[in-house]
């Protein structure tokens, strides 16, 4: 489960490599490539709070005749932080929670019949994820690792997946 320095760890480090509007930003945050979700409302609450902490600035920019809309920069204590929360972060454990490995401990309680087309429905869905990981050139999977290990624990996750719809039909 994410935390919320986790959260300020994926936006300072955003930010760290370039300045972002609101919707920038949050389009980043939808992408496939981050190992955590944060809504926007939610980033926009981090944010707040980490301008008012110091950390990032925004200024205000108007591009024509658009409404203004709110640049955020990372401040120099920000680049700080961000290197304190990465280096502290690079040497934590997290073991990986998988809530869906409840379902598949006790599927055994469902008959074949009922659980092979469940299954198939779930690698259905799997599968595009794994298009969407997919779609990643090996140059980005090696110059982003966390990115790299996503795309392979979800191929993993695919794998296992076809062994236990074969195992059952």
């Amino acid at each position: 489960m994410s935390t919320v320095k986790d959260k300020r760890l994926l936006l300072l480090g955003i930010l760290n490599t370039h300045s972002l509007h609101g919707y920038e930003l949050n389009e980043l945050l939808k992408s496939a490539a981050n190992g955590i979700h944060i809504g926007k409302a939610n980033a926009y609450q981090i944010l707040a709070k980490l301008e008012k902490d110091g950390l990032i600035a925004g200024h205000e920019e108007r591009i024509d005749k658009r409404p203004p809309r709110t640049v955020y920069t990372i401040t120099e204590a920000g680049q700080v932080e961000f290197s304190r929360l990465l280096q502290e972060r690079l040497a934590e454990y997290q073991p990986l929670e998988y809530p869906d490995g409840i379902s598949l401990n006790f599927m055994n309680v469902l008959p074949p019949e009922v659980a092979v087309p469940l299954l198939e429905q779930r690698a259905t869905r799997l599968a595009a994820r794994c298009a969407t990981l997919g779609g990643f050139s090996d140059d980005i999977r090696a110059s982003h690792p966390g990115l790299d290990f996503l795309v392979r624990l979800t191929d993993l996750e695919q794998s296992l997946l076809q062994e236990l719809i074969e195992k059952l039909s």
